[in-house]
């Protein structure tokens, strides 16, 4: 099918509204830009690089290139500026992840390029660039290696473990949980097509390998639309409290219902027909000037890139 290059799209055309409210809250908590000016004093955006390129297999055009080119036109479509380095790793099931906020990379499993399609491909790296374009990835690494980090913390330096006590982590994992429904949506216009998206979230959610080329999605849709909804208060406080039993994304079924909530709407329709040059915000005192991200006032740094922010001219 002949893609829809979005030349200008920002993220905030399609970011989901309970990612900007748990974002709020997160921000809102106390020591968190204490504890991101450490972790970028400790070096571990590098350590994840090390680790990442280390053990795992760089993706070019002549080596894989169907994944290569699955990977160009996911970046494409949602105009990310520089296509990310893409590694192939023997993770179990579909799964992929983003590191790195200045050189960053993408990591998909081998067992993901067995088990999708060239579609399913483009939708999966799309989820992973949406991190990217949304500024998501600083904040993301960090919930990840949370309970490393507060060891680390705690151990060497007397105490400042507690920066990345129960609130902060609880408010940290409930974001990262709620950025899947803004990475969802960019996964869907990159890919434009909603069966391909739908049928890689079945194939997360348990779909036999022997069912993969005879099921439709129907059911699951259905199944999705059927799911018990929650209001945006009850939803985030129940994610709240299951954030600390270490479940990494949504549950699957409710990120088809949100999903499909937003093509209904008319709202993804809307942002794939828009001429979105010029879109971005004017960089300036609210947003950072490398990622359009929403800045903290009196911050200095950008929580979406990590990009060091020059102080404000005295009067």
């Amino acid at each position: 099918m002949q893609r829809r290059k979005l030349a200008g799209l920002p993220p905030q055309a399609y970011e989901h509204p309970l990612d900007r409210k748990a974002l709020d809250a997160l921000q809102n908590t106390g020591g968190l830009e204490t504890l991101v000016r450490k972790v970028n004093e400790w070096g571990l955006e590098r350590l994840l690089r090390v680790q990442l390129t280390g053990s795992h297999l760089l993706v070019t055009a002549d080596a894989f290139p169907a994944l290569h080119a699955a990977a160009r036109e996911a970046a494409a479509n949602l105009d990310l500026p520089q296509l990310p380095e893409i590694y192939l790793a023997a993770f179990n099931g579909i799964n992929a992840l983003t590191a790195g906020t200045e050189r960053p990379l993408v990591v998909v499993s081998a067992e993901a390029v067995d088990l999708l399609s060239d579609d399913e491909l483009v939708f999966l790296l799309g989820h992973e660039f949406g991190h990217l374009k949304s500024g998501h990835v600083l904040y993301y690494q960090i919930a990840e290696y949370l309970p490393v980090i507060g060891a680390l913390i705690g151990g060497v330096t007397l105490g400042l473990g507690e920066l990345a006590g129960a609130g902060l982590q609880m408010a940290l994992l409930n974001w990262r949980r709620m950025s899947e429904f803004t990475a969802d949506r960019a996964g869907l216009l990159a890919c434009q097509d909603p069966t391909p998206a739908l049928r890689v979230m079945m194939k997360i959610a348990g779909l036999p390998r022997s069912m993969h080329d005879t099921a439709n999605t129907e059911d699951f849709v259905a199944q999705a639309r059927a799911f018990e909804s929650l209001d945006s208060d009850a939803l985030n406080w129940i994610a709240r409290r299951l954030s600390v039993m270490g479940q990494g994304h949504p549950w699957t079924v409710l990120r088809g219902q949100q999903f499909l909530q937003w093509i209904d709407s008319g709202q993804y329709d809307k942002v794939l027909a828009a001429d979105h040059r010029g879109a971005m915000p004017v960089a300036g005192a609210a947003f950072c000037s490398r990622c359009g991200h929403k800045l903290v006032p009196g911050g200095a740094f950008c929580a979406g890139c990590g990009q060091p922010l020059q102080p404000a001219a005295a009067p």
